[in-house]
């Protein structure tokens, strides 16, 4: 994965965490005594959740490798590259 897409995920992420958190408090929930009285489901649910989408994106790249998607793809030639050529 490049750079590029990575820094687009982790700001897509923080984006959707900062709405989420505005809701929250703009709608004046009781939001901090229920995750402290909840906090160990919380954390579950993170990592359960991290955990099931990094394996099915594992499961993605390793289906692409076997079945050869992943080299077509790559064989493929970028024409954007050659605009400076006047090709």
């Amino acid at each position: 994965m490049s750079r590029g897409f990575l820094f687009k995920t982790i700001l897509i992420y923080e984006l959707i965490a900062f709405v989420i958190w505005n809701i929250l408090m703009r709608t004046e929930a009781d939001f901090e005594q229920w995750a402290y009285h909840n906090i160990h489901e919380i954390v579950y649910i993170i990592l359960s959740s991290t955990l099931l989408v990094v394996t099915v994106v594992y499961v993605i790249q390793w289906s692409l490798d076997k079945l050869g998607i992943r080299k077509a793809m790559a064989d493929i030639k970028d024409p954007r590259r050659d605009i400076g050529n006047g090709q």
